[in-house]
């Protein structure tokens, strides 16, 4: 392991890193003040990896490695709003991955035009996929895609499990209801 400078904190070499579990990888990560830029050499090197692994997938461009709300370390990507996001992981050798959407968002999620106030409302999603049902499996190259399948691949987790997420968002009172 090297000293990170000014911390005295011991940072694994890239080797170690791999070394480790996932949940060993993620509890050091936490530790880090990437501010300060522990780590730095690490997550650059996980972020080359994950572009060698991911970032030939048509849509994605892997805008390198950032700092995320509160101080970690994540890898970022872009990629367009249809996109299948469960091509993806949310974290790769430890490190979170963290996508936007590159582009204009459909009606259904722009001010002014959508439903409810928190963009990201389950029935936005429901109403885009059943306006351009069509466009989606075109766009993802599945002619036969169900509607269920066009939901699950534009959150990037099964449909109803996000749909349970945001209404325990709603009911904790972190979020506007939408239904």
């Amino acid at each position: 392991m090297s000293s990170s400078p000014g911390s005295g904190r011991r940072i694994p070499t890239f080797a170690e890193w791999l070394a480790l579990s996932d949940a060993e990888r993620r509890n050091e990560a936490s530790r880090w003040n990437a501010y300060a830029g522990e780590g730095h050499e690490i997550v650059a090197e996980v972020t080359e990896d994950f572009r060698v692994k991911y970032g030939t997938i048509p849509g994605v461009d892997v805008t390198g490695l950032g700092i995320y709300h509160g101080g970690d370390w994540v890898i970022g990507v872009t990629h367009p709003f249809v996109f299948d996001r469960r091509l993806l992981p949310t974290s790769h050798l430890g490190i979170g991955v963290r996508t936007l959407i590159g582009g204009e968002l459909p009606p259904e999620f722009q001010d002014g035009q959508r439903r409810y106030p928190y963009v990201w409302a389950p029935p936005h999603y429901e109403q885009f996929v059943d306006r351009c049902a069509g466009e989606i499996r075109r766009q993802l190259g599945r002619p036969n895609m169900s509607r269920d399948e066009m939901l699950s691949a534009l959150i990037g987790m099964p449909f109803e499990q996000f749909r349970e997420l945001c209404r325990q968002s709603v009911r904790e009172g972190r979020m506007a209801a939408f239904e």
